[in-house]
């Protein structure tokens, strides 16, 4: 399902991962899968202030991939790439289980 519906990419520094956030949520939650954009869609608790919800979404991101995590595009928009420093095989299998 994972290979299927999101647009990963391995380079040399880690997986590039396409993501949709929405902001001001009532709790950080994984939502899943956008079909249309293929990439992974993400509510976020904090209002896209200051860099807070971006905060955020780095952090809880390095915590459920175990791996540190950039955003390499889109710092100032909904549909962000980001760069998670762990091989394309464990993105995906941290992914399969939503």
């Amino acid at each position: 399902m994972v290979e299927r519906v999101l647009k990963i990419k391995e380079t040399k520094q880690g997986t590039l991962l396409p993501i949709l956030v929405v902001p001001k949520g009532k709790e950080f939650a994984i939502i899943g899968f956008d079909e249309w954009n293929g990439s992974l869609k993400i509510r976020l608790q904090e209002k896209p202030e200051k860099g807070k919800a971006n905060q955020e979404l780095v952090k809880k991101l390095r915590n459920f991939f175990g791996a540190e995590v950039e955003i390499v595009k889109g710092k100032k928009q909904r549909k962000k790439m980001l760069l998670v420093h762990a091989g394309k095989k464990s993105v995906k299998e941290s992914l399969s289980s939503l």
